[in-house]
């Protein structure tokens, strides 16, 4: 696994399941609220580059998306066809 990636950050409880959510622990643990969706400044990461021109991610890495979102949430819907290009 090469590394993690969140191109947007927040999420909204839907079921019990998400009761002891770890990101809202963790915004919380940071006086912030994890109910706030916002797109990251990581949102690109998948294409940039290191100095000497390669991709910081290689084709064929695996990396782990949205640890603190989900992917599918209705609020990115505004970014989800950025996200691809």
């Amino acid at each position: 696994m090469h590394d993690i990636w969140n191109p947007w950050h927040g999420c909204v409880k839907y079921s019990e399941g998400c009761k002891n959510c770890y990101m809202y622990v963790l915004d919380k643990m940071r006086n912030q609220d994890g109910s706030h969706i916002y797109k990251t400044n990581d949102f690109a990461y998948p294409l940039s580059k290191n100095r000497d021109g390669t991709y910081k991610i290689q084709s064929g890495e695996k990396i782990r998306v949205c640890m603190t979102s989900d992917f599918c949430l209705e609020e990115a819907d505004i970014w989800r066809d950025d996200v691809w290009s």
